[in-house]
């Protein structure tokens, strides 16, 4: 038994030495973007090959209201906020010099809110929504390296998700309310998620 005991502590020390000889630390920071006011903060932390993500993501808020039409008076008004975190898994392959494969996985949970609001003299109609969202989402990537330090990123990211929240109607005097579930997945590799990231 005791022989035993000291061989398996050999082993794993064996493998701590080379696993350690292995890897070079790596950590790296950046920010991401889908579009102009949908974007985020990302880390990730571990080797060249294997890395820990954290990502604050999404963050997006929109306000807009006033208009007059026809000498009457007409007010539109419309806000949204989103925000989400995910938190996974990549991994990377050298393709050429200055290119990287990247795959993984990321668990993920968003948050959005939604309200809208169309009033004139006569009418009044509000739709209020709020919408809780986790996911499991997979990673499909690549990285441009421009130089040591700085790196371009874009990523496609399917995703299975489940959403649940509740919404809320008012037309004229009328309220109505009811809760949301649904399941989706999605697919679209019309929108890529694009980075820059500096590595230290």
């Amino acid at each position: 038994m005791k022989n035993f005991t000291l061989s398996v502590l050999l082993l794993f020390a064996t493998l701590n030495i080379s696993f350690a000889q292995e890897k070079e630390k790596r950590q790296e920071v950046g920010i991401n973007f889908t579009s102009l006011n949908n974007f985020g903060i990302t880390y990730k932390t571990g080797t060249a090959k294997n890395l820990w993500r954290f990502n604050i993501l999404a963050l997006n808020f929109n306000n807009n209201k006033g208009e007059i039409i026809n000498q009457q008076q007409f007010i539109g008004e419309h806000y949204s906020v989103g925000a989400g975190i995910s938190v996974g898994k990549e991994f990377r392959k050298i393709i050429t010099k200055n290119l990287e494969f990247r795959y993984g996985f990321d668990v993920a949970f968003n948050y959005g809110w939604y309200k809208n609001i169309n009033k004139d003299n006569n009418n009044y109609f509000e739709n209020e929504r709020t919408t809780y969202s986790p996911s499991l989402v997979g990673v499909i990537g690549a990285n441009y390296i421009f130089s040591e330090n700085l790196a371009f990123g874009v990523e496609l990211l399917p995703n299975f998700n489940y959403t649940t929240g509740n919404n809320r109607i008012v037309n004229g005097n009328v309220e109505n309310k009811g809760d949301i579930s649904a399941f989706g997945f999605n697919l679209n590799s019309n929108i890529a998620r694009l980075s820059l990231s500096y590595r230290f």
